[in-house]
C-alpha cells in the first residue's frame, strides 16, 4: 500500500467504485463477508490503526483485507482499492430552485459556486461536515457568486452567519464575485454607475476590491438591498472577477474565468445594460468559469441568457449575431446568402473558447438562450438545477430538446437535481378523476445523497452519481 496512505491515515476509494465488507452471521449460523457500505470513486477512505500506529490487515479466505471506515460505517476492503491521491469533485446541490454547487479540488481547495435562496447548501455543508458532533469544523472554503439574484446568492446567509463552540462555523477566505454589487431598485443604475457611449448604456464603477465594496456599500443612495446586507455578514474579503483578470484553480484544476465580459469605457472596464432591464443586465453578466483537470472540462455559466450569448460570441469570435440574423431576412439578396455561413462559421471558433464536456444548464433550463451559443458547448453531458413550486416551468421543453441537438453522443446525457430527488409517482383513481401524485426526498438529515447530482474525476476517470 503507498506510503503516503499510511502516513496521511486515510485514502481515496478507486475507480468505479468500492464495497465496504463485514462478516454477517447468516440463517444458517455461518459467517461470511458481506457489502455493508457502496463508496463512490473518490470518496474519503479512514484507516483503523492498530497499537503500533499501523494499519490493521485481516485474511479470511485465504485473502488479504484492510480495516476501514468510509461514510459512517466500518469494515473491510481489499488492499488495492484504496488510492492516495484526492480527485476533482463537484457537487450539485439540490437547492430547489437556484443553483448550489461545491467543488473540491485534488489538492482539497474548497469552493462553494452560489447557494440557493433557502438553507438546502448550508444543511449539505452540516452533512458533509458532520457538524453536528463535538469539535468537528468544515475546511477553510471560497465562496463564488455567480450574480445577485436571491435564488443564487440568499443561502449564504446562514453559511456566513452559523456559529460552533463560540467561533463561526464556517472559515470562509474570499467571496468572489461579478462587479456589480447591487442596490435596492428596479433601474440598472442600482447595479453600479450607469453611463452611455455611443447611445450604448452601459454599467461601470465595478466593485473590484474589498476597498470598492466597502466605499460602495457606505454610500448613502441608493439604500442597501438584500444583496449587501447578505455579504457583509462575513468578514472575508470580497473580489471582483471578469474576463481578463487573473483565473482561479489549483496547480492540477484550472478555473478560466470566461465571463462577464466588459468593454472598455472612459477607462474604465464597463458592462453593457441588456434591453435596459436591471434583471436581465445581473443574469446575463454571471461569472462564467471553465474547469479543467487534464483533458476533462466543464463549464459553469450561471443565468446566460440570449443578449449575454451573443455578447460573448461577438467578444471571442467577432460575429455579430444579431446583426447577422436581421440579415437573414435583408433585401438584399447577397446579404441573405452570406449570413447563414457567417453564423456557421462562428461556431467552430467559439468552440475554442466554450466547448465542454459537462455543461451546467443556464439558468435552470430557461428557453432564454441562443442556438449558436448552445452549438458552441456541444457537451456530452448537462446538469438542470431548477426546482419544484416556481411559476417559470423550467426545464423548459425546446431548452430540453437543443441539448440533445447539440450534444455530443448517439444518445444525450441530461442530468437533473429535480428529478434526482423525485421517488416513483402513483396514481390514484376515483369516479371523476384521476390523480398524479408525487413525494420528494428534502435535503434533511441523511437523505441529503438523494438530493443531490455528484460527479468527480481522476486523471483517467470520470464518473456520476445521483
Amino acid at each position: 500500500m503507498d506510503q503516503k496512505i499510511i502516513s496521511n491515515k486515510h485514502g481515496f476509494a478507486i475507480f468505479p467504485s468500492v464495497k465496504i465488507l463485514n462478516l454477517i452471521t447468516g440463517k444458517d449460523g455461518k459467517k461470511e463477508l458481506k457489502w455493508v457500505k457502496h463508496l463512490i470513486f473518490g470518496d474519503w477512505i479512514g484507516l483503523n490503526l492498530g497499537a503500533d500506529s499501523q494499519p490493521v490487515y485481516e485474511v479470511h479466505n485465504n485473502k488479504q483485507y484492510l480495516s476501514v471506515r468510509g461514510r459512517n460505517c466500518g469494515g473491510l476492503i481489499e488492499p488495492h482499492q484504496i488510492q492516495a491521491d484526492r480527485i476533482l469533485e463537484l457537487n450539485f446541490v439540490d437547492v430547489g430552485q437556484g443553483d448550489g454547487r461545491h467543488v473540491v479540488t485534488p489538492e482539497n481547495q474548497h469552493y462553494i459556486i452560489d447557494a440557493g435562496a433557502s438553507d438546502n447548501m448550508f444543511r449539505y455543508l452540516k452533512w458533509r461536515f458532520n457538524l453536528s458532533k463535538e469539535g468537528n469544523f468544515p475546511p477553510p472554503m471560497d465562496v463564488i457568486i455567480s450574480h445577485s439574484d436571491e435564488d443564487h446568492y440568499a443561502g449564504f446567509s446562514k453559511i456566513f452567519e452559523h456559529t460552533k463552540e463560540g467561533r463561526k462555523t464556517f472559515n470562509i477566505k474570499k467571496v468572489y464575485h461579478n462587479g456589480m454589487v447591487e442596490k435596492s431598485g428596479t433601474h440598472p443604475s442600482t447595479l453600479g454607475t450607469l453611463i452611455t457611449d455611443q447611445n450604448k448604456s452601459y454599467i461601470t464603477d465595478l466593485c473590484r476590491s474589498e476597498a470598492d465594496f466597502q466605499a460602495r456599500s457606505t454610500s448613502q443612495s441608493p439604500k442597501n438591498g438584500q444583496y449587501i446586507k447578505m455579504l457583509k455578514k462575513t468578514t472575508a474579503e470580497k473580489i471582483g472577477i471578469w474576463a481578463g483578470l487573473p483565473d482561479l484553480g489549483t496547480d492540477s484544476t484550472e478555473m478560466k474565468i470566461l465571463g462577464p465580459v466588459t468593454n472598455t469605457i472612459e477607462a474604465k472596464p464597463a458592462l453593457p445594460v441588456f434591453d435596459s432591464n436591471k434583471g436581465r443586465t445581473k443574469n446575463g453578466h454571471s461569472i462564467i468559469l471553465k474547469l479543467t483537470l487534464g483533458k476533462v472540462k466543464m463549464l459553469l455559466g450561471g443565468d446566460l441568457n440570449e443578449p449575454a450569448e451573443d455578447h460573448l460570441m461577438q467578444f471571442y469570435t467577432g460575429a455579430d449575431l444579431p446583426a447577422l440574423r436581421k440579415a437573414l431576412k435583408s433585401a438584399d439578396p447577397i446579404q441573405r446568402q452570406n449570413a447563414p455561413n457567417a453564423i456557421r462559421a462562428a461556431v467552430p471558433q467559439a468552440r475554442t473558447v466554450f466547448q465542454t464536456d459537462i455543461a451546467k444548464s443556464c439558468h435552470h433550463g430557461s428557453s432564454d438562450f441562443t442556438s449558436e451559443f448552445m452549438d458552441a458547448l456541444n457537451p456530452i453531458a448537462t446538469v438542470i438545477s431548477s426546482g419544484d413550486e416556481e411559476p417559470h416551468c423550467h426545464p423548459r421543453p425546446d431548452t430540453l430538446g437543443t441539448i440533445g441537438k447539440y450534444s455530443r453522443g448517439l444518445r444525450s446525457l441530461i442530468f437533473s437535481t429535480e428529478l434526482a430527488r423525485s421517488t416513483p409517482e402513483f396514481l390514484k383513481k376515483s369516479k371523476n378523476a384521476a390523480y398524479c401524485r408525487f413525494h420528494y426526498k428534502r435535503a434533511s438529515g441523511n437523505s441529503i445523497r438523494h438530493d443531490q447530482c455528484s460527479y468527480r474525476w481522476g486523471e483517467n476517470h470520470y464518473s456520476a452519481e445521483t
